[in-house]
């Protein structure tokens, strides 16, 4: 990670740690809810289109978060807006303190994401950006789950690579229709994409939420025996060789005991330091919970007003309460980790344990689902 990144992000996490800050330090924001893949799932594309932010109003957002200095752009399909340069550079012009910048994209524009990589690369050199180009299978179970895209979003890892200083990972999201497929998936990986490995491959187990992906109720959502998976693709990626992939590696040990019917020992960030803002300026507390708590549009792109507000402060006590049901989602789970680092660590080495144990065969409970798993609205 570029130094100057590294500061900024910690600066925010250090300072979280102590205080709630007076406006959020990290955000994941939706640009638009359009799509145009239909995804097994995901139900993205059925929305209705929105009245999404224009560039203007978010700069004035990010003006607005003096201390932001990590965030999620996402969708929808945040490639499907014509102006996603403007967007991103309108991103650069207002958030100072920005230290890391992530975007999925579903890899069928490669063009404006290229465009977008290079701007940031450009405009702000040292912000960490991070892409994650959506891959779900072989060509034929991808283009199956998510549309003919395979060779598109291929085309996009490769053009993404080659541009200096983007980290680029190849995400699956782990269903009932692909699980079975995750070796042939790797294989299909590391053959497609130049210089791919177990390290470069980011994961997401399926969830269910109205609020972002739509789609309660959808079938071949959940993947069977979740716990051996995640598992598996821990162990896969082995010992982490830097700070993302340390996060990555905390996370699936926790998510492994989460599944495992094991308590997380650290709580949420959700308005405490992080929020999710819709493409319609809605302000949530994360992007599974349905429960917003003011609309930047109706004051006045005021973020602190939101986040002060009596909305805010009690949906903050209920995510404290896990009042929302509780999830581990890669999003949610990212600041939670970086707002109790070393429970977090320590919870990790546990479950590392674990998961070693049960791949030497000690481990009664491997291949087990506990309480965690399911049909839950979120691993």
């Amino acid at each position: 990670m570029d130094p100057l990144a590294a500061v900024r992000v910690a600066r925010s996490i250090v300072s979280g740690w102590v205080v709630r800050p007076s406006t959020p330090t990290r955000m994941v924001l939706a640009v638009t809810r359009r799509c145009n893949l239909r995804c097994a799932t995901c139900r993205s594309s059925a929305a209705a289109p929105g009245a999404d932010l224009t560039p203007a109003e978010v700069a004035s957002l990010c003006a607005a978060c003096p201390g932001l200095a990590w965030l999620d752009v996402t969708g929808g399909e945040p490639m499907m807006r014509r102006d996603a340069a403007e967007v991103f550079s309108a991103i650069l012009g207002a958030a100072p303190s920005l230290g890391v910048l992530h975007f999925p994209t579903n890899g069928t524009f490669p063009d404006r994401a290229e465009a977008v990589a290079r701007l940031v690369r450009r405009e702000r050199p040292h912000v960490e950006l991070i892409v994650t180009v959506s891959i779900d299978g072989p060509r034929e179970l991808h283009d199956r789950l998510r549309g003919r895209s395979f060779e598109r979003a291929v085309e996009t890892w490769s053009r993404l690579r080659s541009i200096e200083g983007v980290r680029v990972y190849a995400g699956t999201t782990v269903s009932a229709g692909n699980a079975h497929a995750l070796a042939a998936t790797e294989a299909a990986l590391a053959t497609a994409l130049p210089g791919f490995e177990a390290r470069s491959w980011h994961w997401n187990l399926a969830i269910e939420s109205g609020l972002f992906f739509d789609n309660g109720g959808m079938p071949d959502l959940f993947p069977p025996d979740p716990v051996a998976h995640v598992r598996a693709h821990a162990l896969r990626r082995g010992v982490p060789r830097g700070p993302v992939d340390l996060m990555e590696a905390v996370f699936l040990a926790n998510l492994h005991g989460r599944l495992s019917g094991r308590p997380i020992g650290f709580g949420c960030q959700a308005l405490r330091t992080s929020c999710f803002v819709s493409a319609d300026g809605g302000v949530y507390p994360c992007h599974v919970w349905d429960r917003r708590v003011g609309s930047l549009r109706e004051e006045g792109f005021r973020m602190d007003r939101i986040w002060a507000s009596g909305a805010a402060l009690a949906a903050r006590r209920g995510a404290e309460r896990v009042e929302c049901g509780g999830c581990f989602t890669p999003c949610e789970a990212y600041p939670a980790i970086a707002g109790a680092p070393v429970r977090a660590v320590a919870g990790a080495v546990r479950e590392w344990r674990r998961m070693v144990g049960a791949r030497a065969g000690s481990d009664s409970g491997a291949g087990t689902t506990g309480p965690g798993a399911g049909r839950t609205r979120c691993p």
